[in-house]
């Protein structure tokens, strides 16, 4: 167990390769936090202001639960 912690998030998986190469990078321990409902193809449209992720990222209220 290393004293260092990469958590990240990654609905479409891009920034998780990208932690995955910084844990490995710098010896550190790996957390993925997630989303209680997962995301789907339609909900990741950044292009449509009323998707899930673009309604998220505007509105912190809306932002999603995570699982404990």
């Amino acid at each position: 167990m290393s004293k260092k912690l990469v958590a990240f998030f990654s609905a479409s998986g891009t920034t998780k390769k990208v932690a995955q190469m910084i844990a490995e990078e710098v010896k550190a321990d790996l957390f993925e936090i997630e989303p209680k409902v997962p995301y789907t193809k339609a909900d990741l449209d950044w292009m449509n202001k009323k998707s899930r992720s673009s309604v998220e990222m505007s509105d912190k209220k809306y932002r999603p639960e995570i699982m404990k």
